[in-house]
């Protein structure tokens, strides 16, 4: 996994993108995370991708997560 930061309406959020990413998305893994997030964090902003303040997004072949140690759990559920 590739670990970074940036920001999302002027807030820092750390990010995390799974190495076996496809340039096609054709990764199964992808829906797991994604559906392992939801259940963990909630589901996403309803209004768009980058609305301030949400727990995390998914963005980019990347996850986006306002909170250190929510990426952490993420790491350690898939890594």
């Amino acid at each position: 996994m590739i670990l970074g930061d940036g920001t999302v309406c002027g807030e820092r959020y750390y990010t995390v993108k799974p190495m076996y990413w496809t340039q096609y998305g054709d990764n199964v893994h992808w829906d797991e995370m994604i559906t392992w997030c939801v259940r963990a964090f909630g589901p996403t902003p309803k209004d768009g991708v980058w609305t301030p303040n949400s727990r995390w997004y998914a963005n980019n072949t990347r996850l986006w997560f306002k909170n250190e140690a929510d990426r952490t759990m993420f790491i350690l559920r898939f890594s």
